[in-house]
């Protein structure tokens, strides 16, 4: 196991309140692809929980690693050419990373449940919506067509869909996005999952659309009592609904722990780089900005293009020679978590800037192989 997660496992979220056992624990997780370009570390030791009934807000650019990291934990990384080549998924804590396909499908849609980024290419065009909830159902539970149809109805009136005993028979094209989107939340929450794997579930939707979606899964968060894994790229999102956030960047945490904490103390540049990002509703007497909208300089490496050490370097403000060391991810006094080796100078304001440092070396990504570490 990497320092990285020797620390994360020696702290203690701080959603936690009793010494019940996490719901979810994802401990040094690598998800590696064998392509022609080489080998490409997509999720490279990733590190977190998710206590349970809790909400954990996955952070990050597009290409950081959110969503392979969410299909890993179901065992949905497509082979070849995907692999899961170290760490562990421990789900109440048995590690489905041992399971066999038999065994996940036993899991997937019962005890954990995803909603897919795009409803559109989620649901199957040729069949009713209906006939996939009714499916799910019949998967998991031992009900009759006539009782599954039954609880289908129940769960899309559950969701807000209007008249749900006529919508049960329509088909995905015959709904708007947010009714497509109400419908695969139902289909997700039918069997009552203990954990609900959300990724990016209200990108393509309005504002409106969005916060009743927003309000529907926090209600019937409550009112299950499951745990949410929220992969978003909306900072916005992530302040209302999550307890907890981990900010990903390039196949790593860059920083996680209790979300109120990160929000007033960010001490990644990272991160921070995040929050500048956001409109401020401050404005001039004439109503204009006066600063233009921080942008953070270049973007996402892909996988074959990490660089050697912190590969958030090549963009940081803050970066010298010391960044050629890949940093661990290290507890801070307020029980939050960064890797980044100059955390606490440049959450106080008393690091000096030494702008951003393109170019440099690259990880190599078959390093893994030369070390043995990884069982191909």
């Amino acid at each position: 196991m990497t320092n990285q997660n020797q620390q994360a496992d020696d702290s203690t979220s701080s959603s936690a309140t009793s010494g019940e056992r996490p719901i979810l624990e994802v401990n040094d997780l690598r998800t590696y692809f064998f392509t022609d370009d080489g080998v490409l570390p997509s999720v490279d030791g990733v590190t977190f929980k998710i206590e349970k009934g809790k909400t954990l807000g996955l952070v990050g650019e597009s290409g950081s690693g959110k969503s392979v990291t969410s299909l890993s934990i179901l065992g949905l990384i497509p082979q070849p050419p995907g692999k899961i080549v170290g760490g562990e998924v421990l789900f109440e804590g048995r590690d489905l990373t041992k399971f066999s396909e038999d065994e996940l499908r036993g899991i997937r849609g019962n005890d954990i449940s995803m909603i897919f980024q795009e409803p559109m290419t989620s649901l199957n065009p040729v069949y009713t919506i209906g006939n996939q909830i009714i499916e799910a159902i019949q998967l998991h539970q031992p009900l009759n067509f006539k009782e599954a149809r039954e609880l289908a109805i129940y769960m899309l009136d559950r969701v807000g869909i209007p008249a749900p005993s006529q919508r049960i028979d329509e088909f995905p094209h015959q709904m708007s996005g947010g009714m497509k989107q109400r419908a695969m939340i139902a289909m997700s929450l039918v069997c009552k999952p203990k954990l609900l794997i959300a990724d990016e579930p209200t990108t393509a939707l309005d504002v409106t659309i969005q916060a009743q979606i927003l309000d529907l899964l926090t209600e019937l968060q409550e009112e299950m009592g499951m745990s949410i894994l929220f992969i978003t790229h909306d900072l916005g999102v992530v302040a209302e609904i999550c307890d907890d956030v981990a900010v990903m960047y390039a196949g790593r945490i860059a920083e996680y722990g209790n979300a109120e904490e990160i929000y007033n103390n960010p001490s990644h540049p990272y991160t921070i780089g995040l929050f500048s990002s956001l409109p401020q509703v401050e404005t001039t007497r004439l109503g204009q900005r006066e600063d233009r909208l921080y942008v953070i300089p270049g973007m996402v490496p892909r996988p074959q293009d990490f660089p050697a050490g912190c590969r958030f370097r090549s963009r940081c403000e803050f970066a010298t020679d010391e960044c050629m060391k890949l940093p661990p991810l290290r507890l801070h006094d307020d029980g939050h978590m960064s890797a980044c080796w100059y955390a606490d100078e440049v959450r106080d304001g008393t690091k000096e800037k030494t702008g951003p440092r393109p170019g440099g070396a690259k990880a190599d990504p078959n390093d893994f192989l030369k070390s043995g570490d990884a069982n191909i």
